[in-house]
């Protein structure tokens, strides 16, 4: 029809780098969006790993009993052994996942291996040796374990003498490569009190 026209060649070529842009912008706009997800999907399973490694530490020596064992010599093992690296002691209310009759005490160990802290147990309570443990988490560069005894003192290391005594908590600090090291602080379980004199018995 007479008077009407179509784009020029400079009109068609503005349309186009402005849709360029936009495309551009929106390209953008949804590659930080994935990369947003994805590094919150990230930190949320690595606190997950931690809140999950809390919940198995803190299990595990809440239940805490004086009960010493044997190793596979047949030599005397304390209740609880401690250094500044690593600790093992042990515990009531371990489970049979295969169903095969075991104790309902077991005993665990906690140390870093390589860059790694792992949990380690021993299939049966006395005359065996701790297994090879399973990852609780990784990238670690460096450990720090201090107990605290009845009286509020704290140290470096631990013995269970006299009378397979516990330590009344259990700090860990967790050096990570490229993060904030973790520090976790622990109950273990209080001491058994001593059982009530027998009838008839001369109270001391």
């Amino acid at each position: 029809m007479k008077g009407e026209r179509g784009f020029t060649l400079v009109e068609m070529l503005v349309a186009l780098s402005i849709f360029a842009a936009i495309a551009a912008m929106g390209v953008g706009l949804l590659r930080s969006s994935v990369d947003t997800q994805d590094a919150v999907q990230e930190r949320l399973k690595a606190m997950g790993g931690i809140n999950r490694l809390r919940a198995v530490m803190a299990n595990d020596l809440a239940q805490a009993v004086q009960r010493s064992t044997r190793g596979p010599a047949g030599e005397a093992v304390p209740a609880f052994v401690g250094s500044p690296t690593g600790f093992a002691f042990v515990h009531s209310g371990a489970g049979s996942l295969d169903g095969s009759p075991r104790p309902s005490v077991e005993r665990v160990a906690y140390a870093r291996v390589g860059d790694e802290w792992r949990r380690a147990t021993q299939p049966m309570l006395d005359g065996t040796a701790l297994g090879e443990g399973d990852r609780l988490i990784g990238d670690v560069s460096g450990v720090t374990v201090r107990y605290r005894d009845e009286r509020g003192n704290w140290g470096e290391s631990w013995s269970s003498e006299p009378g397979d005594r516990l330590p009344r908590a259990v700090e860990v600090r967790l050096g990570r490569t490229g993060r904030e090291a973790l520090t976790m602080l622990f109950l273990t379980a209080p001491a058994l009190p001593p059982p009530p004199p027998a009838a008839g018995a001369p109270v001391p």
